[in-house]
């Protein structure tokens, strides 16, 4: 499912931005970009963008981020004082594609200037959710703390709106600047571990751990535990709705 998502969307934006080659030949209207901010989180994101004609344009973004910690740990943990999921240990990474359609507000036409570009976005979120548990030793009549690492994917379906303002800096750059944007939709996910649990590990597991974290996630996504703790594991799946943020994304682009 989600090679298919991937691939339509991108054969969509192809043919898209295929439709718009000739007018963006003859006029030369065509930015590569790179978004600066998001080097920071170690997100790669390139746009690439065509004018269509003297006030609209079609741009694709594909963004990858490999597999690493979660970024802004320490501000996340101060705000959950929920100690389920352990956030240092928690990996995340994703890959995305978002097709736009931009319409140019100002005088000087396509690819400068206020713009609004309503866009559709796939992306594909992995990675570990690790969740704290108990274990107890009979010899020594203690609680031990463990640890088991979920394993899973997230993806998401979404459409929204973009309001952003572009401007050419010399005759080869420009920047480009998401001022905010705005998207819904729709998230399906699968985690699942695989490991040995006692008949003890499995309800501390379940009972204390799994079923409270679908209660406090349950305002946000619809977390499904369709595989209890068990001797062999446990897994839950995500569903429902999306809501997304893109936002104070600053794009360096070369004009060609």
């Amino acid at each position: 499912m989600k090679c298919y998502s991937f691939r339509l969307l991108f054969f969509i934006a192809l043919m898209l931005s295929f439709s718009a080659s000739l007018y963006a030949q003859e006029k030369n209207e065509s930015i590569i970009k790179i978004n600066l901010p998001a080097l920071v989180l170690k997100n790669f994101s390139f746009q690439y963008e065509k004018a269509i004609n003297k006030k609209r344009s079609f741009a694709v973004a594909i963004r990858f981020r490999p597999q690493t910690g979660i970024p802004f740990q320490k501000a996340i943990s101060d705000l959950f004082t929920d100690t389920t999921i352990r956030l240092d240990l928690a990996k995340m990474g994703n890959i995305g594609i978002t097709p736009e359609y931009r319409f140019y507000l100002g005088k000087k036409g396509a690819l400068q200037g206020f713009y609004l570009g309503p866009f559709i976005s796939y992306n594909h979120y992995s990675g570990d959710a690790p969740i704290n548990y108990w274990s107890y030793n009979l010899q020594t009549n203690q609680s031990i703390a463990k640890v088991a690492v979920f394993k899973g994917h997230i993806n998401t379906y979404t459409a929204g709106l973009q309001v952003g303002a572009q401007w050419q800096l010399s005759n080869k750059l420009s920047l480009d600047w998401w001022i905010v944007g705005l998207n819904y939709g729709i998230n399906k996910g699968d985690f699942k571990y695989r490991g040995a649990l006692s008949p003890f590990e499995q309800i501390t597991l379940n009972e204390v751990k799994l079923r409270p974290m679908k209660e406090l996630l349950s305002s946000v996504l619809n977390v499904n535990l369709y595989e209890p703790a068990n001797a062999n594991g446990a897994a839950f799946g995500t569903s429902g709705q999306w809501f997304g943020f893109r936002a104070m994304g600053i794009n360096l682009g070369y004009r060609f």
